[in-house]
């Protein structure tokens, strides 16, 4: 009876799913993964089997934080000695079928290797990839291109290449990687079903189905597509080939989604299920996962593929895993679409990998605070970690414009850190749990408030450029604001010399005179975060900005930017938050300004409508004007109304977040934002270093986090669960109705 209310799926599924949250699927994660663990306390050899289940394993760790699954791989590959098989004369290696330490150049041994770059990213240490590197680059020296006859190869092996390459920088991967796709594809891919055949025995015509009809093996075609998932993953934009394994992995998901089964799986023949009909979960879970990897990186349409992984993720928790955790219905090890049962109990380590794939992709698809958190620490980290051990002047990466004006270029840490820490002040802010957010940021903030100390600590080698230079004056605008939006948490944890010495470092601040521009709300917000702990403020510094900000406002919520309007987006930037942010302080001291406040937040509701209405249904917004190194600080008007619950009644927290959401996504999806160090490259997605102006560097770019401000806001707040609405120009290119737009 279970089983035919399944039927039912395509009816109920989208309402269960909009309930469906990070905290279900992390419990369905460990339930598999501990029963799993728990059943098999060894981790086993390093062949392709155990090999794919810690493919599995190290996503589960990623998402759950879980130290014993990360010390359940770490034993396995120390078990094995960070190798596959293990000859070590070459003359002995083998790339036949074989299960002997001989056959090192046979795929199912090479599988590990994945693993072993996981740990490698996580702890760099050399004998980690040292074998890695060896076989393969060893492999690529030789002129043979067929090592990869079998489908199951392009699993196995692809994700290792790019991994490899990703911490190598060696093009050889790249170009090795795409001759031996080429073999295998000439081989074993039929373009007109957009299927792969198991290997050469199962190709067309000279195999057939019992009816008659082309035979493709489902996990045989689920190592394809989840290969092809993880190699995009690494895969360089700018790769020349990326484009064909776009196009193959397209190809293969709408073969998928029109050969689903109603139960949400797919059978064991994927085109015939009269072939070996029943429950299947191992390809099931591949496809789930290489479905889901598509729509959560803007390859597939959500519109058209979330109703097949909704159904798939269905029959995954409510028929293959088991009340004990156990994953069943998992086809045993074999080449083919066999017609031999499987029961609820048959279960496998691949099939368990597949699994927790699956899983940890859902918890992206369903979680966009999971997406924004993981992107915020990624941008982050390298920064903090460096800094709180006063190493940051000395290993970053700097970047200049190449128009750059000659300024002491020791201005870029200042802007990075200062900008950096505005956008995350507010998550810093909320309090300590055990999660794995919690967990990341708990740390972000203990090193945070040790950068705070070396910021002004003369003896410091990343004791900042407070003393020279004009640009000192903006950036230490943002390291205000940053005490102002989490003073709790960043400025009152300091020690009484260091609050004595950003003090004294803002006030001498006022050395700089300020252009009548933008720049006098950086005056004004030093001051004010002065005003804010009784540090004899200069009101005139305060309220010559505001009449000026006033005075500048020249209508439909857009102000100039000094005597003249500028066509660009520094309202975004600087003037509508920080305006208000100044104005709000003021108020707390002096209630003549609540008008001024109330028209000003009334602006930046129009402006931020205006803002969102630029966001096109794919995901981009127009690229005009100054600074457009910045970023997603385009979005700060917006991701500030969303913190502090100001957004008017037009966009509902649905609608911005997924508007935010999906530019996020669209930038960051492209190759080249970062640098091998972690940090940010002078470009607006990817790297454009000809964009930058000649005042930019690439610690200007970190004004992009302030699009993270709503992460100050709880996960249980309606902004992260209410479910996603489409933009203003999704549905007005899509024939719905939407609201007409007027002028304030």
């Amino acid at each position: 009876m279970k089983y035919l209310k399944l039927l039912l799926l395509g009816v109920v599924l989208p309402a269960m799913l909009q309930a469906r949250t990070t905290a279900d699927i992390i419990a369905i994660i460990e339930k598999a993964n501990d029963y799993w663990q728990k059943t098999n306390p060894r981790p086993g050899n390093a062949f392709w089997h155990q090999a794919a289940y810690h493919t599995g394993n190290m996503a589960a760790y990623e998402i759950t934080g879980r130290e014993a699954y990360l010390r359940y791989s770490e034993q396995w590959a120390e078990e094995n000695e960070w190798k596959g098989a293990k000859a070590e004369r070459v003359k002995d290696w083998k790339y036949t079928y074989g299960e002997t330490d001989a056959h090192v150049l046979f795929g199912d041994w090479q599988t590990c290797f994945q693993t072993y770059i996981d740990l490698y990213r996580l702890a760099p240490d050399k004998k980690k990839i040292a074998r890695a590197r060896e076989v393969m680059e060893y492999q690529m020296s030789t002129p043979e291109n067929g090592y990869w006859w079998w489908a199951d190869a392009l699993y196995m092996v692809m994700p290792v290449m790019t991994r490899l390459y990703a911490v190598t920088g060696n093009e050889r991967y790249l170009e090795k990687l795409h001759d031996y796709f080429t073999f295998s594809k000439n081989l074993m891919y039929d373009e007109a079903s957009g299927l792969f055949f198991r290997d050469a025995k199962y190709v067309y015509p000279g195999h057939k189905t019992r009816t008659g009809a082309k035979d493709f093996w489902a996990r045989g075609n689920g190592w394809v597509l989840a290969g092809l998932a993880r190699v995009l993953q690494d895969l360089p934009a700018t790769d020349a080939h990326r484009d064909e394994y776009v196009q193959v992995f397209r190809s293969m998901a709408k073969a998928l989604k029109d050969a689903q089964q109603p139960e949400g799986h797919w059978t064991r023949s994927v085109l015939d299920a009269s072939q070996a009909p029943g429950y299947e979960t191992s390809g099931t879970a591949f496809f789930a996962y290489g479905l889901l990897w598509g729509i959560n990186n803007d390859l597939l349409e959500r519109e058209l593929y979330a109703p097949v992984v909704e159904k798939a993720w269905s029959y995954l928790t409510s028929i293959a895993l088991q009340p004990d955790g156990r994953v069943g219905f998992v086809q045993p090890i074999g080449e083919r679409a066999d017609q031999h049962n499987v029961e609820p109990t048959t279960t496998a380590d691949f099939g368990v990998g597949a699994f927790l794939l699956a899983a940890a992709e859902m918890t992206r698809y369903v979680d966009d605070r999971l997406y924004w958190t993981r992107l915020a620490y990624k941008i982050a980290a390298p920064v903090l970690e460096k800094m709180s051990r006063g190493e940051l002047s000395r290993t970053m990466q700097v970047e200049l414009s190449p128009t750059w004006d000659g300024r002491d270029k020791r201005v870029t840490y200042m802007e990075c850190f200062g900008r950096l820490m505005d956008g995350i002040a507010p998550w810093l802010s909320l309090p300590d749990d055990d999660s794995p957010e919690g967990t990341q940021r708990r740390q972000l903030r203990e090193w945070a408030l040790k950068s705070y100390v070396h910021a002004v600590d003369p003896a410091s080698p990343d004791y900042l450029l407070w003393r020279k230079e004009g640009q000192p004056l903006v950036d230490a605008a943002y390291v205000a604001s940053s005490f102002l939006r989490a003073p709790e948490q960043l400025w009152q944890p300091l020690d009484k010399l260091t609050k004595q010495r950003y003090i004294e470092e803002f006030q001498q601040l006022r050395r700089v005179d300020p252009p009548y521009t933008n720049w006098l709300l950086f005056s004004a917000t030093i001051e004010t975060f002065l005003l804010s702990v009784d540090a004899r403020p200069d009101m005139y510094r305060i309220s010559s900005a505001l009449r000026k900000i006033e005075e500048w406002y020249v209508g439909d919520g857009w102000y100039a930017d000094g005597q003249r309007f500028a066509f660009d987006y520094y309202n975004s930037y600087v003037i509508q938050p920080m305006y208000v942010q100044v104005l709000q302080v003021s108020r707390q001291r002096d209630r003549s300004s609540s008008r001024n406040l109330e028209n000003a937040l009334k602006r930046m509701q129009r402006y931020g409508m205006i803002l969102e209405r630029f966001v096109s249904p794919e995901g981009t917004f127009p690229v005009f004007g100054r600074s457009m190194t910045y970023r997603l600080g385009v979005f700060q008007p917006l991701a500030l109304m969303a913190w502090k619950e100001m957004l008017p009644g037009e966009l509902p927290e649905g609608q911005v977040r997924n508007v935010l959401t999906r530019v996020m996504k669209r930038m960051f999806s492209v190759e080249g934002n970062f640098n091998a160090g972690g940090f940010l490259q002078l470009g607006f997605a990817g790297h454009q270093p000809d964009l930058a102006d000649w005042y930019t560097n690439n610690g200007s770019l970190y004004l992009t986090s302030e699009v993270f401000l709503p992460l100050g806001l709880p996960a249980d707040h309606s902004f992260w669960t209410s479910p996603p609405l489409e933009s203003t120009q999704e549905k007005a290119w899509n024939g719905k109705s939407f609201p007409k737009d007027h002028a304030y």
